[in-house]
């Protein structure tokens, strides 16, 4: 036969109940503003994850455009020597004395057969 088990309600056993309530409720507080504070760190976590990819990334497209501009500053620099040199009047008559075969008065130009390669 089962006896039942009647507990004490004095003061004592009261101030136990009390505490320990406080106890469960203080357990279950931090319990929820822990899960908060992992979520937070978690979220920021990934964030900073995404910024560290998204910062190398921007890295190296910054590094490829640098090299880029390198290239295109160097190709104005020829450029703007081409436009000198093509403002002179001395390597325009060397240009087309050399490709089209142009002359001055009393010159007479001879063009020579190429050599074989075969010789």
């Amino acid at each position: 036969m089962a006896r039942k088990v009647n507990q004490l309600d004095n003061a004592y056993t009261r101030e136990k109940r009390i505490k320990l309530k406080a106890s469960r409720v203080v357990r279950k507080r931090l319990a929820v503003f822990g899960g908060f504070l992992v979520a937070i760190l978690l979220f920021l976590s990934v964030m900073m994850f995404m910024q560290m990819n998204q910062n190398k990334e921007l890295a190296s497209a910054y590094q490829e455009k640098s090299a880029e501009l390198k290239k295109l500053k160097d190709q104005e620099i020829a450029l703007k020597e081409q436009l000198k040199q093509l403002n002179s009047k001395e390597y325009i008559t060397k240009v087309a004395r050399s490709e089209y075969f142009l002359s001055n008065d009393g010159e007479i130009i001879f063009k020579l057969p190429e050599e074989d390669a075969e010789k």
